[in-house]
């Protein structure tokens, strides 16, 4: 499937950050319009040349390039006062970010900075010097899910579904801090070694508090559409306001991800993931991998609703669920693979008249 490219100003993004530059990257599912981040409906200009950095910038010395964009560098660092490794992100020292406002990166850190959560990347420290704005942060020695999917193939339900409890508690920790991420994918989520999942690449975060319209607008068109295509929830694709829901629909879309190293949808630019979703034709999970477990499936149905009244009504209600659809799944096992009865959805419960399984969350119940 054709790539296609609608150029982010790219500040430097989470894989690249802490990813050593010798890590093979990635070539397949996650190549196509998923691997897009998009900023506005316009494209950028070409970057402008810049003087390469210093060796050593303050107490930071610079070992390797791992990454690079529009908007600066991202280096492998020694910090000489502490006497440990750290990515450091340095803008470009042209004149275009003269000033703290114009380098995203530095807005991204201090957002960052108010999260503290064992999955979510760790900031240490922002400075300017040398006509250069820069952010060191934590190095993590390990991969992007995108190049652990690539490696290892589609992965267990079970699996999966450790990594979401992982990810959906990194993510509850952000939304607790104020903030949306809008850019969750599996390129922005990295395993470390030892198992530890980490979320990272806070660029397109914002403030939940400050949930208005770009530039002072009062209607939904003069919003950019800011995200990663096929990750979107259907609203953002019609310039709707980003909310907790849309947070919840991309975790959705990268654990099918995950276990069909597919996409709910298939398209090859941003006007046709539009059509997709217009014509209701995202591929369910079970066309995509039958035999999933169906707690597993239903949950996902759940985060993947069109309506985002009717997916999970926070990212602790998903994390419940995650944990009941282990927890189902288990049982189904114990009784020679043949699961409990489906509980309902309580849309669907709405529609048939059933009452919801009180040990499956859904959108209202509380998730003690």
């Amino acid at each position: 499937m054709a790539a296609f490219d609608m150029r982010r100003p790219r500040e430097l993004r989470g894989e690249s950050s802490v990813e050593p530059a010798s890590s093979p990257r990635p070539n397949g599912p996650d190549t196509h319009a998923g691997d897009a981040t998009v900023t506005s409906d316009h494209d950028t200009g070409p970057a402008l040349a810049s003087q390469p950095p210093p060796a050593r910038w303050g107490h930071l010395e610079r070992l390797e390039q791992i990454g690079r964009g529009e908007f600066g560098e991202v280096y492998r660092a020694w910090d000489v006062q502490l006497e440990r490794q750290v990515a450091l992100k340095l803008s470009r020292s042209d004149s275009r970010f003269r000033s703290s406002a114009s380098w995203g990166g530095l807005q991204e850190a201090r957002l960052l900075a108010r999260v503290r959560h064992p999955s979510v990347v760790t900031v240490y420290g922002a400075d300017h010097r040398e006509d250069r704005f820069g952010v060191w942060m934590e190095y993590i020695r390990g991969r992007t899910l995108e190049a652990f999917l690539q490696r290892k193939g589609p992965l267990a339900a079970r699996e999966a579904t450790g990594i979401g409890l992982d990810l959906c508690a990194a993510v509850a920790a952000v939304h607790a801090a104020g903030l949306l991420h809008r850019d969750i994918k599996t390129k922005n989520v990295m395993r470390e070694r030892g198992g530890r999942i980490v979320l990272m690449d806070f660029g397109l975060s914002q403030d939940i508090r400050s949930l208005t319209p770009l530039h002072g607008a009062t209607d939904s068109h003069a919003r950019d559409i800011c995200g990663t295509p096929v990750y979107m929830a259907p609203e953002l694709l019609w310039r709707q306001q980003a909310t907790v829901q849309s947070d919840i629909y991309s975790i959705g879309v990268l654990l099918y991800h995950l276990v069909t190293g597919s996409y709910p949808v298939e398209a090859r630019n941003l006007a046709e993931v539009r059509q997709v979703h217009e014509r209701g034709e995202t591929v369910p999970l079970e066309f995509r991998r039958p035999g999933l477990p169906e707690p597993f499936v239903w949950m996902l149905e759940l985060a993947l609703a069109p309506d985002p009244a009717d997916r999970f009504a926070t990212v602790g209600h998903m994390l419940e669920a995650l944990r009941a659809s282990l927890e189902l799944s288990r049982d189904s096992t114990s009784e020679n693979l043949r699961g409990p009865s489906r509980p309902a959805s309580p849309r669907r419960s709405a529609l048939s008249g059933t009452p919801p399984d009180p040990s499956f969350p859904g959108p209202s119940d509380s998730a003690a």
